[in-house]
């Protein structure tokens, strides 16, 4: 897709049936309920479209959508719990896989899924965004308002208890 611009009604299309799916699966991956990641990314969408205008093209619309989306997601988790988190404001990388690597990523978001039961909201939430969505741990504590030594603290309790989780589910 061209950067820059106004984005227009085609391109919003284009974006929404060639990543709908990937801005679903990290939003479930942040608010843990298909209901809340489906509300976050029709927030999602209806706020990038209201906001149009302010996309400059500094990134791609789907990875413009894919930062809205996260944030929704988010904010749906602050309205559940007040206080919990704030809305990120970082860049979300962009990446072009094959459709064999997207089967793979959506075999591993499955299982994946099955492990994050056992993780508490804040181990779920600095996990999703330190390894599936590549934040450095000091913009994970800046933007959920959280020291970096409770986020340290909550990636290393999750990455521990996802090795077990998921070691358990490989042997069955």
């Amino acid at each position: 897709m061209q950067r820059g611009g106004l984005p227009t009604q085609a391109q919003f299309h284009e974006a929404i049936a060639t990543r709908s799916d990937r801005w679903f699966s990290a939003c479930l991956r942040i608010t843990h309920s298909p209901e809340l990641a489906e509300d976050a990314v029709q927030d999602a969408l209806l706020t990038a479209w209201n906001k149009r205008h302010q996309f400059h093209g500094d990134s791609s619309l789907e990875t413009w959508i894919h930062r809205i989306a996260i944030n929704a997601a988010l904010q749906l988790i602050r309205k559940q719990r007040p206080g919990s988190f704030q809305p990120l404001q970082h860049e979300v990388g962009e990446s072009a896989d094959s459709p064999e690597q997207d089967a793979v990523d959506h075999d591993f978001d499955t299982t994946l899924a099955a492990a994050f039961v056992h993780l508490t909201e804040i181990e779920r939430v600095c996990f999703v965004l330190r390894h599936l969505e590549q934040w450095k741990l000091k913009e994970i504590a800046d933007e959920t308002g959280t020291s970096e030594g409770r986020i340290k603290q909550a990636v290393f309790r999750a990455v521990k208890k996802l090795r077990v989780k998921l070691k358990d589910m490989r042997s069955q």
